[in-house]
């Protein structure tokens, strides 16, 4: 999913002030006209983003017969009628079907992309017009070797092979077009804008190699968001380094507890400032790293055993003996989570406060209760997750990450995999509310349009 586009900049509008005996002139009624065009354009930026609204399909065809030999091959394309609106709430209406010649020089080793881009045109910029009482608003088709930018709609993308010709040709699988090949995979449409979009990042030690298993997960969450919760959407997946030249812009990064315990104490530090932005740092441990799977299992076990036991009356001994064994368990279990807790909580308090390090988070808690509601936390492999907050950094005992994607033996249950994604969606929206309600209470500059 493309990103959404940039929202219009804060400026007052200006409309012209009616009065009786007002002389009109040709200024006045262009500025009167152009306060409407604005009213509109900023009402599509504000509520939705850039695309095409439909048709606008590239096919290839043979050369037209009216061109010179030298310009015939197969680098032609035909661009079908459609209707776009661009970043800034104009509409690109193409009547008629375009002839157009590909005209990118070839790499001279390996392979280059282009892409064909559709791009509004204002007649008031174009010479010529001012005699005409009525003036289309009209469009220019570009080619070019750098990716789109804002204003402009991508069509397609080529990827050319060094060699002597194009010889563009029909993709057989529209999934996978391979060089000399239209691409129109990565063509936006016209949508809703989406009410949030959260900025995520696997953080690294100096000292550790990133985690591509995690990148790859955070993506799969992210990717799921289009079709459980299309209101929020997400940046490409970034690795960080907690150094001088971090930035501080996101609204979750995601960090290991292996990863945690090798910070130095100048990572240490940049952690603790990106956690005054507001954002949220979603630390994981696995069960079998916290020494927890064997406990978990007997915990378990004990568990459904007292279930099975309730309703028989002459086994209440039996009962009382395996509860007193299930408090002990969960003892053991907390002193284990205390222990894990220590880095975290020492990060987070301020030495005048008592935080309790082992109380699981209320029922509720925005990660129990928003967007997806939440009474027990997923189970994988049959063992809970415990998720705890302090302040901005959210700890999880059980590699909830892992069952946001496929893994390799594909033995994740659908409904394991789905269950992970909603509570992983309530980590990014806690995360992004966190970080919006800390920012809506710092000063911040506004830029206005340059004139």
């Amino acid at each position: 999913m493309p990103l959404p586009c940039p929202l219009p900049p804060i400026e007052p509008f200006q409309r012209l002030q009616v009065n009786d005996g007002l002389l009109i002139t040709a200024q006045l009624w262009q500025q009167a006209h152009e306060y409407h065009r604005q009213r509109q354009n900023i009402h599509y930026q504000a509520l939705n983003q850039a695309g095409i609204v439909w048709g606008l399909g590239v096919c290839l065809i043979p050369a037209p017969m009216d061109v010179a030999e030298k310009y015939r091959g197969q680098s032609w394309l035909e661009i079908q009628p459609g209707l776009a609106i661009d970043a800034t709430g104009n509409p690109i209406i193409v009547p008629e079907p375009i002839a157009f010649r590909l005209v990118s020089p070839l790499p001279l080793e390996g392979v280059s992309t282009v892409y064909l881009t559709l791009r509004y045109v204002d007649p008031d910029q174009l010479q010529g017009q001012g005699d005409r009482r009525f003036v289309q608003e009209t469009f220019r088709v570009d080619e070019t070797v750098t990716p789109p930018v804002s204003g402009a709609i991508e069509l397609c993308r080529i990827v050319l092979q060094a060699g002597q010709d194009i010889q563009l040709t029909r993709s057989p699988d529209a999934f996978a077009p391979s060089v000399n090949q239209p691409d129109l995979r990565y063509r936006s449409q016209a949508q809703v804008r989406p009410l949030n979009l959260v900025r995520v990042a696997q953080a690294i030690a100096s000292t550790h190699p990133p985690d591509q298993t995690v990148a790859a997960n955070l993506s799969y969450l992210l990717q799921s968001l289009e079709g459980l919760y299309p209101a929020m959407q997400g940046t490409a997946v970034e690795t960080v380094v907690l150094q001088e030249s971090a930035r501080f812009d996101y609204d979750l990064l995601h960090l290991s507890y292996a990863h945690l315990q090798a910070l130095t104490a100048v990572e240490k530090a940049f952690l603790q400032q990106f956690l005054e932005t507001g954002a949220i740092v979603f630390v994981e441990l696995s069960l079998q790293n916290a020494n927890l799977t064997e406990l978990c299992t007997v915990r378990q076990q004990l568990q459904s055993a007292i279930a099975s036991l309730l309703s028989n009356q002459d086994v209440r001994d039996t009962q009382r003996e395996l509860e007193t064994e299930l408090v002990a368990v969960d003892a053991n279990i907390n002193e284990q989570l205390a222990a894990i807790a220590v880095p975290l909580i020492d990060m987070v308090s301020d030495g005048t406060s008592s935080i309790d390090t082992i109380a699981p988070i209320g029922r509720d808690h925005l990660l129990h209760t928003r967007p997806f509601l939440f009474a027990q936390l997923p189970c994988l492999a049959f063992n809970p997750i415990y998720l705890f907050n302090w302040g901005g950094i959210v700890l999880s005992i059980g590699a909830l990450s892992s069952a946001w994607g496929i893994d390799d033996a594909l033995s994740l249950p659908r409904e394991t995999i789905r269950s992970a994604q909603e509570m992983g969606i309530n980590l990014l929206h806690f995360a992004w509310k966190r970080r919006q309600l800390t920012q809506l209470q710092q000063k911040v500059a506004i830029a206005a349009r340059s004139s």
